[in-house]
């Protein structure tokens, strides 16, 4: 008996049996957030950064950075209450009307801890204080690791199957610090913020652009199910694929500067590649590695339909 669209991504994404290769287009996601979450648009949010737009259509960037001097700042800066996150009523009524057996239901929070505290400090004051005032940065990952399990903890209490966040991580080539110093300050605070969620048996969606083959291995090791969206030109996919194996999928892949720029053919030996090295054993879900809104149409049909053809188990 054929799998739904749902059964087929909770067996790939778990290392079970799935029928075929899920692909980021498949219907199999119905997401929620609180409000006040990210805006489009010049504001300030709960933990007092202040946002500015950029070019229309992307997300704004933190201009205003409350703790940007630690020694003088930290001592009266009050970390806000997840509690206090409000979420329209409209989507909570929109929930109850969710067909459940075939649609998973995900809680997003924009930014989870090191995009939290960078936003926070600024990324240069941040990266420094690592190194400088390492006491301080381990008070407010933790503080930031609180807030994201309050979060999570409210999800779960709507009955969500997964939760998501934005953790960017990595440069083009390397990680934005040390793996030694990812370990000692990052991992502990992911283990404390997920713990009630893994509990639960419920899934954590990790994204992080950039390099992060160095620490894949580690998110496995804690119970990430999902890491998104393993760009291909920054990270060791083969590598990636064997660190995590059986412990944690990986989703995308596909080189989005190649959609962009190529032809429907160089899509279609890209997509084949990437599935030689990505699908086996499960494990995997097929998509872009970023997401564009005006990629050529016939290069994103190329990838579906070359996912779909060579995506079967």
């Amino acid at each position: 008996m054929s799998l739904s669209i749902k059964e087929n991504y909770l067996e790939a994404v778990r290392y079970g049996n799935p029928e075929y290769v899920p692909m980021t287009c498949d219907p199999v996601w119905y997401g929620i957030s609180f409000d006040d979450i990210l805006k489009l648009e010049n504001w300030t949010d709960r933990f007092g950064v202040k946002w500015e737009m950029g070019m229309e259509g992307v997300v704004p960037f933190p201009k205003g950075n409350p703790l940007a001097d630690i020694e003088r700042q930290l001592e009266q800066y009050k970390f806000p209450d997840p509690d206090g996150l409000m979420m329209n009523p409209d989507v909570l009524d929109r929930l109850k009307t969710v067909d459940r057996n075939n649609v998973l239901v995900i809680g997003n929070m924009t930014y989870l801890c090191f995009e939290r505290a960078w936003a926070l400090m600024g990324m240069d004051n941040f990266l420094a204080a690592i190194i400088e005032f390492p006491d301080e940065v381990h008070y407010i990952l933790h503080e930031l690791a609180r807030y994201a399990k309050g979060v999570f903890d409210r999800y779960l209490e709507m009955g969500i199957d997964a939760v998501s966040f934005s953790e960017d991580l990595g440069t083009q080539k390397a990680l934005m610090m040390s793996p030694a110093h990812f370990r000692e300050f990052f991992i502990p605070e992911y283990k404390y913020a997920f713990e009630n969620v893994l509990k639960a048996n419920k899934m954590v969606n990790f994204h992080s652009c950039g390099c992060v083959t160095e620490i894949a291995g580690d998110l496995a090791d804690i119970g990430i199910t999902i890491l998104n969206p393993v760009q291909a030109r920054a990270n060791d996919l083969p590598k990636m694929k064997k660190d995590v194996y059986g412990k944690m999928a990986l989703e995308g892949g596909i080189d989005t500067h190649l959609i962009m720029t190529g032809t429907p053919d160089d899509v279609r030996k890209e997509v084949i590649r990437v599935m030689e090295i990505l699908k086996l054993g499960g494990g995997y879900v097929c998509g872009p590695d970023q997401y564009f809104p005006d990629m050529p149409s016939e290069n994103i049909q190329m990838l579906w339909k070359t996912a779909k053809d060579t995506g079967k188990y």
